[in-house]
């Protein structure tokens, strides 16, 4: 080894970023555990405020009972026969014809520990009517017997009822409660409000209207079981992100909040379809939703930032060397040791920065940290402050386009295949006059030894 210096100290610089490879392990496995508890906190906060909201109907239930005749064979005789009264207990479902929806809702921040977490309060006004056509037999000569219809709601989580739902047919307040013997529909609507069969009347339009308070945790959402739907919504949450099968036809963000609003018509979605084939809800309906998201994750930017570690560490790594053969440094393996720990370094205050003052002036008081100590010790390893303000000025280019990668998702591998093809060019301008055995430690070869063809040798002979 000591015969070819430049493969030792190549061989030298692998080793310890095999090393370092180590601690960046252990920062990923931190960063993981401390993901898991903020969602630790987000599961708390929902089990003590309310989880995710959804509003499903209202839907019209209207139980009858169909009266028929069956003819049956006495003792299993053909030629005697008789006929038996029979009964048959029915259930039938309408969804409303037209369904407009206008909802409010105010976010604040909550905190368990260190975490942050959001939730709203909202208000929701639905109006709409159905239509009501009357049950048809289902058995020759059967009679139709309405009995107690009762208008449905659903709410996913009811503990974030703030007051009781103010539900009105017609004109008339009905009186909401739980819903019971609804035939395996609580899951889905377990608040139910009964009223007098004589509203019923066929091919009449019913007017409803339905107001609620709702509070809950990340995430509002809305089924659509009209016929035709619509839903505007306002809120003072800067960030919306919009999910469930449908986005909205319009909306407006804004630094005070947002507004949008979703026109679905029952020709769009398989909602009424899905709730009428599987109502034990082990099917997920289609939703209309936005999320309350953060705009910026620290976790997950810290996660990514700690996937291009190998890459940073390389990099710096890789300049040194280069400028340590152009310039004759000389940097002990040691020192090497003590730069790359420094670079480890930076992704652990990032994340312990970030989730005290968020991402961004987490990232600026890390890097300005890291770079401030390795500015003053090159300025000792290299024998000068120009050296190491040349160097930090390259770690300054590096972390500035780390954050380029990070804050530009869409954009990261474009980014980071253009910044591997710059530090390649750089590397081979910089090395262009090189005289790498030299380097290495072995004695060139004369032109006329390194010739094995047989013509170049009488070219060179001639």
């Amino acid at each position: 080894m000591n015969r070819n210096p430049l493969l030792s100290k190549v061989a030298v610089i692998g080793l310890l970023m095999l090393l370092l490879a180590i601690p960046l392990l252990m920062v990923q496995g931190l960063i993981e555990e401390r993901s898991a508890r903020r969602s630790e906190a987000e599961t708390e906060v929902a089990r003590a405020h309310a989880g995710p909201q959804v509003l499903v109907g209202p839907v019209l239930q209207v139980p009858y009972t169909e009266s028929y005749t069956r003819t049956v064979f006495v003792n299993g005789d053909a030629m005697q026969t008789r006929e038996e009264p029979m009964v048959a207990y029915r259930t039938k479902l309408y969804f409303p014809q037209q369904m407009d929806t206008r909802s409010q809702l105010g976010t604040e921040t909550r905190w368990r520990g260190i975490f942050p977490v959001t939730v709203f309060n909202s208000r929701h006004d639905s109006t709409g009517h159905f239509v009501w056509m009357p049950p048809q037999p289902q058995e020759p000569g059967g009679r139709i017997t309405l009995g107690e219809p009762r208008l449905l709601v659903g709410l996913s989580d009811l503990r974030g009822l703030l007051s009781p739902p103010q539900l009105t047919l017609g004109g008339v307040p009905l009186n909401v409660g739980p819903a019971t013997n609804t035939d395996k529909l609580p899951a889905r609507l377990p608040l139910a409000a009964s009223f007098d069969a004589a509203v019923l009347q066929p091919g009449k339009r019913i007017a409803f209207s339905l107001g609620m308070e709702v509070a809950g945790t990340g995430q509002m959402g809305w089924v659509p079981l009209a016929d035709a739907n619509t839903v505007k919504l306002s809120a003072n949450w800067p960030h919306p992100s919009f999910g469930g099968d449908f986005l909205p036809r319009d909306r407006t963000v804004m630094a005070q909040g947002f507004e949008a609003s979703w026109s679905v018509p029952a020709l769009s979605t398989r909602a009424q379809q899905t709730f009428l084939q599987d109502v034990e809800r082990s099917r997920a309906l289609d939703t209309l939703s936005v999320s309350l998201a953060n705009p910026v994750d620290v976790y997950r930017l810290t996660e990514r930032a700690t996937k291009y570690a190998t890459m940073f560490i390389v990099l710096t790594f890789a300049a040194f060397f280069v400028l340590e053969m152009v310039r004759r440094w000389r940097i002990h393996p040691m020192q090497y040791l003590m730069i790359g720990a420094a670079l480890v370094l930076f992704f652990l205050m990032l994340l312990s920065f970030s989730e005290q003052i968020g991402f961004f002036p987490a990232y600026l008081l890390a890097s300005a940290a890291c770079i401030g100590l390795l500015t003053h010790y090159l300025a000792h390893v290299l024998g000068g402050w120009r050296s190491a303000l040349f160097m930090s000025g390259l770690l300054v280019a590096l972390y500035g386009v780390l954050y380029g990668i990070l804050i530009s998702e869409d954009n990261a591998l474009m980014m980071g295949s253009l910044l591997l093809f710059g530090v390649l060019g750089a590397i081979m301008v910089a090395t262009r006059r090189l005289d790498w055995y030299s380097v290495m430690g072995t004695p060139a070869m004369p032109a006329r030894a390194r010739s094995h063809n047989p013509a170049d040798a009488l070219i060179n002979k001639a």
